[in-house]
């Protein structure tokens, strides 16, 4: 009796083994491990939901590179002795350059690659506050700014090299297209806005600064840079970079005011008040990146 009740069980199992089969091979996983990426049907979708590789960080040094392009120099709101040594009321023009030196600093960038196109992703680009000191050249820094008063030399010395300093910070964002996705070394190119925000800015010429601190202003103004570089991978998450970028800021102006210097050449006067005095540029930047980056 006993026999009879197994041989009638072993249909009922054969045709329970038979419904969980497809059950099973629905419910099965593959795993992906560091070295080998297993694609199966969904993948992809549960790579986008879950954000897997979507971040990266860069970290490197930059060289910063940039080329000062001198639209005008304007005197203003001059005084009366300003306005006699410059030949009547103003505005007037001053010939002259400015420059500033290039600079090294640390930089991050901080990327997200987009889930609805292969190969694009946003960067936003950041450095350490970098200190820009800006330098005269040509007549600005060789000649004074106040040379006589009805002929009468006012003993007021040029300039000279050294005009001010300011901390900037332009926080750039770029949209990014890297190509040939499965391979060691790919290329990019990008483009993308700036803000130039300047802060902690101040006079250091000592002519200008010998019997007072003249005010200085300079604009906050958005710019627009294009970006190319190199990816060199060095496993699925690390890589090495080389980027470069173009950022340019136009129509930048710093006003000078209040600006006092001695005249020891006239005893009447032993010192004249300038008035004010506005620089305005177009700044251009090159920079260079060398770092490393790390995919999480």
């Amino acid at each position: 009796m006993q026999s009879k009740k197994h041989v009638l069980r072993l249909p009922a199992l054969a045709a329970g083994l038979a419904l969980c089969v497809p059950l099973m091979a629905q419910e099965r996983t593959i795993p992906e491990y560091d070295d080998v990426r297993v694609d199966y049907p969904g993948s992809d979708f549960i790579r986008d939901v879950a954000g897997e590789d979507r971040f990266f960080f860069r970290f490197g040094a930059m060289h910063f590179a940039p080329d000062v392009k001198t639209n005008y120099i304007r005197a203003k709101n001059l005084s009366e002795v300003a306005e006699t040594a410059l030949g009547g009321p103003g505005p007037h023009y001053l010939e002259g350059e400015a420059a500033a030196d290039p600079l090294l600093l640390p930089g991050i960038i901080l990327g997200y690659k987009l889930p609805w196109g292969k190969g694009w992703s946003v960067e936003l680009i950041a450095s350490a506050p970098p200190t820009l000191k800006l330098k005269a050249e040509g007549k600005l820094a060789n000649e004074p700014l106040v040379p006589e008063v009805n002929g009468i030399p006012t003993g007021v010395p040029a300039l000279g090299e050294e005009i001010a300093e300011t901390k900037a910070a332009p926080p750039l964002v770029t949209l990014v297209k890297r190509f040939r996705l499965n391979k060691g070394i790919q290329p990019y190119l990008g483009a993308g806005i700036g803000y130039l925000f300047t802060f902690d800015t101040k006079v250091t010429n000592p002519i200008a600064t010998a019997l007072g601190e003249p005010d200085i202003e300079v604009d906050n103004k958005f710019g627009w840079a294009a970006q190319a570089g190199l990816d060199f991978h060095l496993s699925r998450h690390w890589w090495l970079s080389l980027d470069t970028k173009y950022i340019s800021f136009p129509d930048v102006s710093a006003t000078v005011s209040n600006m006092v210097v001695e005249a020891p050449g006239i005893p009447q006067f032993p010192y004249a008040e300038v008035g004010d005095v506005e620089y305005n540029a177009d700044i251009n930047v090159l920079a260079y990146t060398l770092g490393i980056g790390f995919t999480f």
